[in-house]
């Protein structure tokens, strides 16, 4: 391959990687049609662009990387998001750009990377498996409906109440203390039962949620929450997103979460909700096989790699 240009990414760049971008969203819209149109990848591209700390890379004709700063919980990502790349031609290309805005971001003291890449490109992955990036996260979509059969999973499922944040706010919990030990040893900082229950509580806008909860024995043993989500390169605008889904350890699986899956495809399918979104960590070994399981399809993957 041919030496790149490859110089530091400005506003006049802009249109150009709007172009690369269109492109590459075409492709990735042929191999997961139900993947929403994009009508402006220019202001796709402008929202990486101008999110404070961006900076980048271009190379005329060949491909764009855009990376951002973001914190949760006190651990910080230089972050590609799922329009901050695209390349055009051979993927390898995608190495030289990293090389050169990696460089930056590691001097500016940035040394955790991730970057979201169409799924379906497997070429374009294994450029950046060969920089030491590991599948991280998987982003998936499906179609909803109601299951062929139906699956009670010898529960009794209802929308919730204010009055079951309590359930909700401890069965978070039980899901994030699963992240801790083996395989993923999470470093996310745990919270508290009354943090977690007062996000609960201090939610102003329920409109954008949907939350139902599994009765078994009338004790609460498992939970849905499905959200609105924005629309954005994955999410489609009438769609709905699986955001978070908890059994209770003890009750793992005995087909809690199969019930409760099936019970929300069905009911967004009802209320004209074409389309469900969803996502996991490759690490969480029991969401990374029951979500493909119920037919969820990976169409992005979040990579990443930490430099010691």
């Amino acid at each position: 391959m041919a030496p790149l240009e490859v110089v530091p990414f400005s506003d006049e760049h802009l249109d150009d990687a709007a172009a690369l971008l269109a492109a590459r969203h075409a492709r990735h819209r042929a191999a997961a049609p139900l993947l929403p149109e994009v009508t402006d990848p220019l202001a796709a591209v402008e929202l990486e662009w101008r999110t404070e700390g961006a900076s980048g890379v271009f190379a005329p004709g060949r491909g764009y990387l855009i990376a951002a700063p973001v914190t949760f919980r006190g651990i910080t990502w230089m972050r590609a998001g799922m329009a901050g790349q695209a390349v055009e031609g051979d993927r390898e290309a995608m190495r030289d750009l990293y090389a050169t805005a990696a460089q930056r971001w590691v001097d500016e003291g940035h040394r955790q990377h991730a970057v979201f890449l169409p799924s379906h490109d497997a070429e374009l992955v294994d450029a950046w498996f060969r920089l030491s990036f590991g599948a991280s996260a998987a982003m998936a979509i499906r179609e909803t409906g109601a299951a062929k059969e139906a699956f009670d999973g010898a529960v009794a499922i209802r929308h919730a109440t204010p009055d079951d944040f309590s359930e909700a706010a401890r069965l978070e919990l039980a899901m994030a203390a699963a992240m801790e030990p083996a395989p993923s040893f999470s470093d996310v900082a745990p919270q508290t039962y009354e943090e977690v229950l007062a996000e609960w509580q201090e939610e102003e806008d329920w409109s954008q949620y949907e939350l139902f909860v599994a009765e078994r024995d009338g004790r609460v043993v498992g939970h849905i929450l499905l959200y609105r989500r924005p629309p954005d390169l994955r999410v489609p605008e009438n769609s709905i997103d699986l955001s978070q889904g908890s059994t209770e350890p003890k009750a793992r699986g005995t087909g809690v979460g199969r019930a409760l899956t099936e019970h929300v495809l069905a009911w967004a399918h009802e209320h004209g909700i074409p389309v469900m979104t969803t996502d996991w960590r490759m690490t969480n070994l029991w969401a990374s096989r029951f979500w493909p399981k119920r037919g969820f399809r990976p169409v992005f993957l979040r990579l990443y790699r930490h430099i010691p």
